[in-house]
């Protein structure tokens, strides 16, 4: 999904856990208004299915935003903010987060 996530060694980060997502919400929060970032949490082909686009794996740790997923104008990706996660458009992105395991 990340072309420069990739030549990094690493993929579009995924939340696995409350501590994880705490961890990115606070980077959100520190790095530039409280976000947004693409993550690489998607339900493209799976319509509210959220799964890891990087191994495909079902989605573990989902803290959305009020009202949302909500599938505005046929969002698939999922984006996080320091309020929790948002489901937005996939072509209409600029900032994300890599994950690169050690």
């Amino acid at each position: 999904m990340n072309i420069r996530c990739k030549n990094l060694g690493g993929y579009l980060a995924k939340i696995d856990s409350r501590d994880e997502d705490n961890f990115l919400s606070s980077f959100a929060y520190h790095a530039g208004g409280h976000g947004p970032f693409l993550t690489g949490i998607t339900d493209l082909g799976s319509e509210g299915r959220f799964y890891n686009y990087h191994d495909n794996t079902p989605a573990k740790y989902l803290s959305w935003r009020w009202f949302q997923p909500d599938n505005w104008w046929n969002e698939d990706c999922v984006e996080i903010w320091s309020h929790g996660l948002n489901d937005v458009n996939c072509g209409t992105y600029g900032r994300y987060i890599c994950e690169v395991p050690k």
